[in-house]
């Protein structure tokens, strides 16, 4: 946890179109890499996890003949002192990823559940 606050926090946010990932350095030094995919896939706004709270299944956009760049963030915005908001190429950009949220979802073998 970061200090007397107990709120850990990114010190460092990365887009990584390279590597198709947002990768985050918090602040008691741990690295987390979210794939876009995930990202996106796990998105927590009302419109993603429907109306019971259950996850709403996404349109998948890059499937779409259409739509033929890679799904992939077009900005990264810190809301207040608590969250991140995702703006994506789909036009998607209405989920507020919580840092707590962000850090419950690292993928990394420390993080993951055994």
């Amino acid at each position: 946890m970061n200090g007397s606050t107990g709120i850990l926090r990114p010190t460092r946010i990365k887009l990584d179109a390279g590597n198709d990932s947002l990768a985050i350095t918090w602040s008691d030094g741990h690295s987390s890499v979210y794939a876009y995919s995930t990202l996106r896939s796990q998105c927590p706004c009302a419109t993603c996890l429907g109306t019971e709270g259950e996850r709403a299944a996404p349109a998948a956009p890059a499937s779409l003949p259409m739509f033929k760049t890679a799904l992939r963030p077009v900005r990264v915005e810190v809301v207040g002192r608590y969250a991140l908001q995702i703006f994506w190429n789909d036009g998607h950009s209405t989920g507020i990823y919580t840092f707590t949220y962000l850090r419950n979802l690292c993928p990394c073998a420390e993080c993951a559940p055994a």
